[in-house]
């Protein structure tokens, strides 16, 4: 059964650039959006569309802790996350995609279906450089509209 939850999103992002300037903070985008999280036999799966670009995101939070997202609209990214592993990943628009490693330094997730919240630490390495890193945090909570008192 899905329910509707309230997700905010932090995304802080430092680019190769400011990292060899020795710059340690990056752009911070935080924004709300309303979804659905469901149970699934493989875990949790998180969804909300971004009305500003008509982009689907599908965030599935497995058992073993390996977390997937996939964005779906005008730009299509597949991202593997676990803590302490590099994945091969995809991102690309129309007929034009490349591949990218996602480098996870750290995982954190407490996330129920009471709500919780998803960290990820990671990089973006590009034909084996650094290409910028990320801080991503979502936090979760049930929709007002199903808390019963």
């Amino acid at each position: 059964m899905k329910i509707p939850v309230d997700i905010r999103i932090s995304n802080e992002r430092i680019n190769a650039a400011s990292i060899l300037r020795g710059e340690e903070r990056g752009e911070t985008e935080e924004f709300f959006v309303s979804g659905t999280m469901k149970n699934t036999r493989r875990g949790l799966c998180i969804e909300y569309t971004e009305q500003e670009n008509s982009t689907t995101t599908i965030i599935n939070v497995f058992k073993d802790e390996t977390v997937s997202l996939n964005r779906i609209g005008p730009m299509r990214t597949h991202l593997v996350f676990n803590d302490g592993k590099a994945y091969d990943c995809i991102i690309g628009a129309g007929d034009r995609q490349f591949q990218l490693r996602v480098r996870t330094k750290n995982l954190e997730n407490n996330l129920t279906m009471d709500g919780g919240r998803l960290f990820v630490d990671y990089s973006v390495e590009i034909v084996g450089s650094l290409a910028e890193k990320n801080k991503l945090t979502l936090a979760i909570s049930p929709d007002v509209s199903i808390i019963k008192s």
